[in-house]
């Protein structure tokens, strides 16, 4: 084989080796874009509360899927809403819990698989400790897929 060729040969190679990594990239990113599918949540808390009151979040989750099983790996709470609150309690209690800075949120890891056509309902004991409209994304997370809802709670100033 001439050194051409070789050269050739090499430098094609380098490029496939590429090109079959972009698309390993690509494919992943596809698949993590995507929400999760086949499962309804919801928020409920009250609208409106006072500086100093506790109340209850409570975030609910549905596996809607056939007969696929839904794995809860996280609940993430975005820091805009919780930067009213203190978090008094939470129920269940989940494995841990940990600030992810990149996301900007709080994230309860409960790692709990919901059956097909039941759900699951986890409450977030708040103090409100300011006043102020506080409004953020929840996340229900399945691995790195997640379902996007949103809560928000009004704290109004204690009466005088």
């Amino acid at each position: 084989m001439n050194r051409k060729k070789a050269i050739l040969m090499g430098c094609g190679g380098v490029v496939a080796f590429f090109l079959v990594g972009a698309a390993v990239v690509t494919a992943f990113l596809i698949h993590v874009s995507k929400g999760v599918e086949g499962v309804g949540a919801s928020v409920e808390s009250p609208l409106d509360v006072v500086v100093g009151e506790t109340f209850t979040l409570t975030i609910k989750v549905e596996n809607q899927r056939g007969n696929d099983s839904f794995m809860l790996n996280d609940i993430d709470i975005n820091d805009t809403y919780l930067s009213g609150f203190s978090v008094i309690s939470v129920d269940p209690v989940p494995e841990e819990d940990q600030h992810v800075p990149i996301d900007n949120s709080q994230s309860y890891s409960f790692n709990v698989g919901i059956p097909s056509g039941e759900s699951r309902e986890f409450k977030f004991e708040l103090r409100a400790e300011r006043e102020g409209i506080f409004r953020g994304d929840v996340d229900i997370c399945e691995g790195m897929r997640f379902k996007t809802i949103t809560a928000q709670t009004v704290v109004n100033a204690k009466e005088k």
